[in-house]
């Protein structure tokens, strides 16, 4: 839950139109747009008008609202249509690759849907969530149900590489609209309103170490490198340089964390099984609802790098006995080596990536930010 300053923080934050990237960081949350939002599925009024009775909003705000979102309306088709054409051209680019069937099962994964609230899964474990933006992480997320073999996953992760920084730099326009979209409709509703208006848009998140780039935790840390919207605007659109290379090795740190928790099923009992099925995302999206107990703290637990610390980290609640913690880790001794590889691999990246974003940052930021190519960076 929020403490009362960090509503305060997020209101004036809203009060003064700071981006909502900068309002995460000043309420020192993890949060994103809600998938949908972001890819412009609904717009932030769309959103809002549903929402319209949960926000107490008046008929004035209600027609306010639509007003603002009617005025956006043309560049949300603009890139809500250049988004779909590039999910179309991944599909075609993976065409040869897939069987007949697999080339109709992932046809809807080359679709943009309005994403319904998950509140199922068990309770006291954290409810992991898997990338949805690109073909390539929804294919890659998807893998098993689709079929896909290694050989395959390696495929298209190939085909798929240049269109990355398409995405990111989509990506970032696609919130820069929303951003303002929001600034606009702020204007119109109470304090306590933009504060409710924000849950219904955003998503609180936990991204694992192991899958943050060097932009990520320089965005994270924006507020406290006081880097400048100039600034922020730079690192972004060098690191659409690196997207493919860092979604790249995401994918096969996927399917390494696929094999060992398939390694570890013999050891598992179903019902644990299906309570861990999503362990091996690299993503915690924390739902307010208190049965869940998903802190943010519990979710930093549950994000590490391995699928044997993962379960390590819940074995009470999962249930695990002292015999099936000591099989679990003997299992995970054969992947050490494999998940050692990987993560020479990620810092070798970062350390590429940081030297791209040396121009980008003042010297004495430069200092700060000299362990973010490590897996767990020291805190600002």
């Amino acid at each position: 839950m929020r403490t009362g300053s960090t509503r305060r923080l997020l209101a004036l934050a809203v009060i003064f139109g700071l981006p909502l990237a900068l309002a995460v960081n000043l309420a020192g949350e993890e949060r994103a747009l809600r998938p949908e939002v972001q890819q412009l599925v609904q717009s932030v009024s769309e959103r809002l008008q549903a929402a319209a009775d949960k926000l107490g909003l008046s008929e004035e705000q209600r027609t306010k609202i639509r007003e603002i979102g009617a005025a956006h309306s043309e560049q949300r088709s603009a890139l809500r249509t250049e988004r779909r054409n590039l999910l179309q051209e991944e599909l075609k680019s993976v065409a040869s690759i897939l069987t007949p069937e697999q080339r109709e099962k992932i046809k809807e994964f080359a679709e943009d849907r309005v994403e319904q609230a998950r509140l199922d899964g068990a309770p006291g474990l954290p409810r992991f969530s898997a990338a949805r933006d690109t073909l390539a992480e929804r294919a890659q997320s998807a893998a098993e149900k689709l079929g896909l073999t290694s050989e395959q996953r390696q495929q298209i992760i190939q085909a798929l590489s240049d269109q990355a920084t398409r995405h990111a730099l989509l990506r970032a326009r696609c919130r820069d609209a929303c951003e303002n979209e929001f600034k606009a409709v702020a204007a119109v509703l109470t304090p306590e309103q933009r504060l409710k208006a924000r849950e219904q848009i955003e998503d609180r998140i936990v991204l694992a170490a192991a899958a943050r780039s060097v932009a990520d935790r320089l965005d994270a840390a924006a507020d406290k490198l006081n880097l400048s919207p100039d600034q922020r605007q730079q690192i972004a659109k060098a690191h659409s340089q690196f997207a493919g290379k860092y979604q790249a090795l995401r994918s096969e740190r996927l399917e390494l964390m696929q094999e060992e928790l398939k390694a570890m099923a013999a050891i598992l009992t179903p019902e644990q099984r299906e309570k861990v099925k999503d362990f091996c995302e690299d993503r915690v999206v924390l739902i307010e609802v208190s049965a869940t107990g998903a802190t943010a703290d519990e979710a930093v637990k549950a994000l590490r790098e391995t699928i044997s610390e993962r379960l390590e980290a819940v074995a009470d609640k999962l249930g695990l006995s002292a015999d099936q913690r000591t099989q679990i880790r003997g299992v995970h001794a054969s992947f050490a080596e494999k998940f050692k590889a990987q993560r020479d691999e990620r810092k070798a990246l970062r350390e590429e990536e940081l030297k791209a974003l040396g121009a980008v940052l003042r010297p004495e930021q430069q200092d700060k930010v000299k362990d973010f190519v490590e897996d767990f960076a020291q805190a600002l």
